[in-house]
């Protein structure tokens, strides 16, 4: 069978807007500059259409509840410095530089890129990791955020029925947070259920649709 031709992109211009302000259903908790990457920002940004989509997600949750946008736009200085931290991770396990590691890697972790027109999807700020929150605190999702186990795939608990309460539980979450962002328009990394796209070129390949949005290589270029 053919593979699917690679969708066309044609940025359209919009800007990014910071979310910590846009919403009270939505709240920023920029992780990765609490975990102390240089060039991570305090505030979390999107495009605007794929802002707005969140807010229309978040308004659809149960009250009480409210997201946690964990990363929206990532630089490609962060992406680089991911990337690189979870090879150390990998080879400080045991594994040998070779195809084998570049393939785990590219499962987990975009290899970074500069080409605004095949960019990371973080770096085209259509993509958002978020969680929710309720009344008692976050969710529990199953595993942690970065998770690069088998049971942070989105439908672990859907392929591997649960047995426990607990368990049947953290499905009861993860499909609350998948369908009200699938809802909004959003498509699921399937490898980690906190990933979602819209605008971007894997969300156009999922939607058979045009691509909307580049990379985005300084924050200036296109914050509002």
């Amino acid at each position: 069978m053919p593979l699917p031709a690679q969708p066309t992109l044609i940025e359209c211009g919009e800007g990014m807007i910071p979310l910590s302000a846009l919403s009270d259903k939505i709240t920023v908790y920029p992780i990765y500059h609490r975990q102390g990457y240089e060039g991570a920002t305090a505030e979390a940004y999107l495009r605007e259409s794929a802002a707005a989509r969140l807010v229309r997600a978040a308004e659809a949750l149960p009250p009480g509840h409210r997201f946690v946008v964990l990363d929206g736009w990532r630089s490609y200085q962060v992406q680089t410095s991911l990337y690189e931290g979870f090879r150390k991770r990998l080879l400080d396990q045991g594994w040998e530089e070779g195809e084998s590691l570049q393939r785990l890697l590219g499962k987990f972790v975009a290899v970074p890129s500069k080409d605004i027109q095949k960019p990371s999807p973080h770096l085209s700020g259509g993509a958002v990791d978020l969680t929710i929150e309720g009344p008692e605190g976050w969710l529990d999702m199953g595993t942690a955020f970065d998770d690069f186990s088998e049971k942070a795939a989105t439908r672990y608990y859907e392929d591997n029925p649960p047995e426990q309460d607990e368990e049947r539980i953290v499905r009861a979450n993860r499909r609350l947070l998948y369908h009200l962002m699938s809802e909004a328009g959003f498509v699921n990394y399937p490898k980690e259920w906190w990933h979602f796209e819209y605008g971007t070129l894997t969300w156009a390949a999922r939607k058979q649709e045009q691509a909307i949005y580049g990379g985005i290589l300084q924050l200036s270029d296109k914050s509002g």
